[in-house]
């Protein structure tokens, strides 16, 4: 059933009443125009309420589908020693900033298979030539030489784009 047809079902029965009001027929009263709405819409109620059944619907009795048995889970590594996240708390920056600072520098990642940085303490030797290096200020510097790079670059695509506009 359509969506419209209730619609058209409600319009014939006002143009009824219409017809009925024109030709001066006895006028219903308010209840009974409320109870013939009401009864007109139980019919639309209940003709809604019918189901049509669809056959590529799964019927309950049928047995369900198999399903591929699932790979178990490889079982993650134990963490050990420190990662970026604690080296960066003891040297006072964001872990970010540590590793566009561990990557500008040279620094390899330990875990191949993750990259990720790894160290067993804070008193492991790279990790104290890093907090150094950083203490003196290197990382400060190179964070503005990236953003003064980035500035630059950012300028030239805009002077880029400008010539093109005028050329147009």
């Amino acid at each position: 059933m359509g969506t419209t047809e209730p619609f058209d079902e409600i319009e014939a029965l006002m143009d009824i009443e219409i017809d009925r009001r024109r030709k001066g027929m006895a006028r219903k009263t308010k209840v009974e125009e409320i109870d013939d709405l009401v009864d007109d819409l139980d019919e639309l109620e209940d003709e809604d309420l019918e189901v049509e059944v669809d056959e590529d619907e799964e019927d309950p009795d049928e047995a369900p589908k198999k399903r591929r048995p699932r790979k178990a889970a490889k079982p993650k590594a134990e963490k050990t020693g420190i990662g970026t996240a604690e080296v960066a708390d003891e040297a006072g920056i964001e872990s970010r900033q540590l590793r566009m600072f561990l990557r500008a520098k040279g620094y390899q990642p330990r875990d191949e298979r993750e990259g990720r940085y790894n160290w067993p303490s804070l008193n492991d030797p790279e990790v104290k030539q890093i907090l150094s290096e950083i203490r003196k200020g290197e990382a400060e510097k190179l964070n503005k030489e990236k953003l003064a790079a980035l500035k630059e670059k950012k300028a030239a695509a805009k002077k880029t784009t400008a010539t093109k506009r005028k050329a147009s």
